[in-house]
């Protein structure tokens, strides 16, 4: 199929009305988002990719108060909508304009099925079209006004590549017999319902080179953290943007005075970093602390059952040739022996999988958490690489650590 790059700024209402002419005699659609996440705290979406029917449409949010005409195509069953890590895109179109999809497919999931090298849209473009995509503008700010040429430019190679690649991967999913597994992926994410995440934005075991710091000192990067994304909070800033991490580092390391603090952060800031710096602290962070995992704090049935949990996980990587990323996480295995599901209405009913999962995996994971023989209930699974391939893989990715 011919590729379109050229774009239409859709950036009034007229323009959007132009567009939805267009739009509603699709049959497929590219999607894809800007957001403002590498710049503010909240992150919003600042722009909206459309392709269909050889026209590439960037349709601006932050212009265009009133979206709601995109809704009932998003969720016509009709028109498939194909997305590059759906997950991502479509929580945030979710998050931001309540919208609700049917009918998706995503490039990154089926990329990872079919065992590519790499999952990322510059690889899968580059895989199957030959083309390197620039990665200039991936860290943009999408949220200034106006947007320059080769933002919109970007912005619309971003889906249109997506259709064709989408058709190939389709055929192969369905020749390698994987295609009702990717479909179930894609109706899973598609149905999972938006939620908020309170707490803390930040992980003290992240911060760079935090085990090179001494417990006290650790403690002390922790308050600052806590500082800073308040105020990042505040004034709805990427956390980073507000103080960046060397800067913390360097206050802990030198203990500056109060002069220095106020010359490093201003003068509010600084005061009170100061005072943080100087302060009492009677729990200082030990390193076994910061490497907390899902798991820890099991009892010793639940332990038990996870790590039945975590061999049948190994197991089934084996038989199918996969990697980890398209299999259960510790997360969602503890979640599940923790329910305690007594069959698969009621693993479905915990909505941690999808129902080619809990279909494919339900009897022999449910079997497994209670210590019982489950080693035929996979042996009819479909291997996602050969054999070769698989061990080949797995020798590169050894010796690249033991190299490193």
């Amino acid at each position: 199929m011919q590729i379109n790059s050229n774009y239409i700024l859709v950036d009034t209402a007229k323009a959007l009305d132009l567009a939805l002419i267009n739009l509603r005699q699709s049959k497929i659609m590219s999607i894809d988002t800007e957001s403002s996440g590498y710049y503010t705290y909240y992150p919003k979406v600042c722009l909206i990719q459309i392709n269909s029917n050889g026209k590439n449409y960037l349709i601006d949010p932050l212009k265009i108060t009133n979206l709601s005409a995109l809704g009932p195509l998003f969720e016509d069953p009709n028109i498939l909508k194909i997305f590059h890590s759906a997950q991502d895109d479509i929580k945030a179109l979710k998050r931001d304009f309540g919208f609700k999809f049917v009918n998706t497919a995503d490039a990154m999931i089926s990329s990872r099925l079919l065992s590519l090298e790499q999952s990322s849209l510059s690889h899968v473009v580059e895989h199957y079209h030959k083309v390197t995509l620039s990665k200039v503008e991936q860290k943009s700010n999408w949220e200034l006004r106006p947007l320059q040429k080769q933002q919109l430019k970007y912005a619309a190679l971003d889906t249109a590549y997506l259709e064709s690649i989408w058709l190939k991967m389709e055929e192969e999913l369905k020749r390698r017999t994987l295609y009702e597994e990717a479909k179930s992926e894609f109706e899973f994410i598609a149905s999972e319902e938006y939620v908020a995440k309170e707490g803390e934005g930040f992980s003290l075991g992240k911060f760079p080179d935090i085990l090179n710091f001494t417990p006290l000192e650790r403690r002390k990067i922790l308050e600052l953290l806590r500082y800073r994304d308040e105020k990042a909070k505040r004034i709805n800033k990427a956390s980073f943007r507000v103080f960046n991490n060397d800067r913390l580092s360097q206050a802990v390391k030198e203990q500056p005075n109060e002069e220095k603090c106020v010359e490093w952060f201003g003068k509010k800031d600084g005061t009170e970093i100061f005072k943080l710096l100087i302060a009492e602290y009677s729990d200082p962070i030990d390193t076994s602390e910061l490497s907390k995992r899902h798991g820890e704090d099991l009892n010793e049935d639940e332990n038990h059952k996870f790590q039945n949990a975590k061999k049948w996980r190994l197991r089934i990587m084996r038989a199918r040739r996969m990697e980890h990323s398209l299999l259960p996480s510790n997360k969602q295995l503890i979640s599940i022996l923790r329910a305690a599901p007594k069959n698969l209405e009621e693993l479905k009913a915990l909505h941690v999988f999808s129902d080619w999962k809990v279909q494919n995996y339900g009897p022999s994971l449910l079997a497994a958490i209670q210590g019982l023989p489950f080693d035929s209930m996979i042996n009819r699974l479909v291997a996602i690489r050969s054999k070769e391939a698989f061990v080949a893989k797995r020798r590169k990715k050894q010796n690249a650590k033991d190299e490193g």
